[in-house]
């Protein structure tokens, strides 16, 4: 039996056996309703949390490393020495008479350095993670209030942005977001655009993305086209076009009014009308024109008339009653002469018809908005 005992792999197999038992003694119902306290698990949650977050600290992994590799080669040496004295068969029976005693129990916490002794004996390099404990979460959903949740929300600061994919011509790009909450999203793939990957001060890679779809998209682009416009044609704005499509067709929006057979005038107001495009007299202004003439001398001529010379008594008669003289008759005429001129003036006035008077011109339709 003696012999039996000093084997290798029993005294290995025994010493396991008590860690099994003092496990086991450790399990108390104490423990478990400690650990089912909501207060409790929440602060064994935030140690394990800062646990973790240490840890991922570079210093702290390198110093860790260091202690373990010096503690390493202490138990490799005290290992030796322990080695060489279970050769003596008279001092195992001693220590495995001690361990028989059936009343001898263990906590973990009477178990000096166990856990430094399980870091030394394990690989330096290698870690756990959550997922690697057996039954971890089974056993803190058994032990916690069935009914209690944590709600967890972190604040990180972000140092760089990585990347960005770049909307490439076709619509957006299709994939599924790693990091959107718990039914924000479906399982199905999601149209996004100007997807960011981002790291945060402990070199965790993250993504956020800008989500649409065609018709929000559509929508909001209507909306924006809509408002620049509204912006280039206020109330008042004059909109010009050779087709004969309504502004408000066009554009979408606003109350216009059409122009029409009226040159635009540039003046300090507006709406005003007037002028005409035929030429009347009641477009001239009221004048007169002064005019100074005369006659051409082509006016010299004479006039004829009846002349008559002396009268002759004859010889030998006596005057008596109711005697009858002759007298010479005969045509004569003037004396030639008469160049003269005539003096005129006076004031023409506005006679006619109107006519139309128009520069060249092309037509356009026009518009101005009132509303």
């Amino acid at each position: 039996d003696v012999d039996n005992k000093a084997d290798k792999e029993y005294v290995i197999e025994k010493v396991q056996e008590e860690h099994d038992r003092a496990d086991a003694t450790y399990a108390t119902k104490e423990d478990v309703e400690k650990k089912a306290d909501k207060e409790y698990v929440d602060d064994e949650l935030a140690y394990l949390a800062s646990g973790l977050v240490k840890k991922a600290d570079k210093e702290y992994v390198d110093e860790k490393d260091n202690e373990i590799i010096k503690r390493v080669e202490w138990y490799h040496e005290r290992t030796s020495k322990i080695l060489e004295g279970k050769a003596n068969t008279g001092w195992v029976s001693g220590c495995l008479d001690l361990k028989a005693d059936k009343n001898h129990t263990h906590t973990i916490a009477n178990i000096t350095n166990l856990q430094e002794t399980l870091n030394r004996k394990s690989d330096v390099g290698h870690t756990h993670t959550i997922a690697n404990i057996t039954n971890l979460q089974e056993t803190l959903n058994s032990k916690s209030d069935v009914g209690h949740t944590h709600n967890f929300f972190s604040t990180v600061g972000i140092e760089s942005i990585l990347g960005t994919i770049e909307k490439t011509g076709g619509g957006g790009l299709y994939f599924k977001p790693p990091n959107f909450p718990e039914g924000l999203t479906s399982d199905k793939d999601i149209k996004c655009r100007n997807v960011y990957v981002m790291e945060d001060e402990n070199k965790v890679k993250f993504t956020a993305q800008d989500l649409y779809d065609k018709k929000a998209d559509k929508t909001e682009l209507q909306t924006l086209k809509t408002e620049i416009l509204q912006t280039l044609y206020p109330i008042g704005s004059i909109y010009t076009s050779m087709n004969s499509t309504r502004p408000e067709t066009v554009l979408g929006f606003g109350t216009w009014t059409q122009i029409v057979d009226r040159f635009l005038y540039c003046a300090n107001s507006s709406k005003e009308t007037g002028g005409s495009k035929t030429i009347s007299g009641e477009n001239l202004p009221a004048h007169s024109h002064y005019i100074d003439l005369s006659t051409s001398q082509a006016g010299w001529h004479s006039h004829r008339f009846w002349d008559w010379s002396g009268m002759t008594k004859g010889k030998g008669y006596d005057v008596k009653e109711d005697v009858k003289f002759a007298i010479n008759c005969y045509w004569n005429n003037t004396e030639g002469g008469g160049y003269h001129t005539h003096r005129v003036s006076g004031y023409t006035q506005t006679t006619g018809q109107s006519k139309d008077y128009m520069p060249p011109y092309m037509t356009v339709y026009a518009w101005y908005r009132i509303a």
